[in-house]
């Protein structure tokens, strides 16, 4: 296998930590809140081609979810990332029922090691937010 070939492992081999990462998030925040909230994960391929979204789900038990998701892009030209915390909102019409709790903004970069470097840094970002923004819509404070 030459460096090209281990290169091309890389992404695959760290979105698979993300999956990982955010898979234990959601099994801890399960068991911190059990029996009333449920979790399960998600990964989206395809639109636009490139693209891999990975998260969870967290049923809150009231019809609501909170999601954590993160947005792997690559093009051409650069590999980007995103990341956001949200939840069922069905009362804000305005943004199609869903409220976010906190938003990441897509971020460029040229490189794989930078892409990799970004990746890690919003996973880090999100399993630190998301146990907080729970706990915060448990208590209702997150509601309205």
């Amino acid at each position: 296998m030459d460096a090209a070939d281990r290169d091309a492992q890389r992404l695959p081999i760290a979105l698979w930590s993300v999956a990982g990462r955010l898979r234990k998030m959601a099994y801890e925040l399960f068991l911190e809140h059990q029996p009333n909230i449920t979790w399960s994960e998600f990964a989206k391929y395809g639109a636009p081609p490139g693209t891999q979204v990975l998260g969870v789900a967290l049923d809150l038990g009231d019809g609501r979810a909170m999601s954590c998701g993160l947005t792997v892009g690559m093009s051409p030209e650069a590999f980007s990332v995103e990341a956001d915390i949200g939840v069922d909102a069905p009362e804000d019409e305005e943004n199609g029922g869903y409220r976010y709790l906190l938003e990441i903004p897509e971020t460029f970069v040229g490189s794989l090691d930078e892409c990799l470097r970004l990746i890690e840094s919003q996973v880090d970002q999100l399993t630190e937010a998301a146990p907080h923004l729970l706990r915060e819509l448990r208590s209702g404070a997150g509601q309205g």
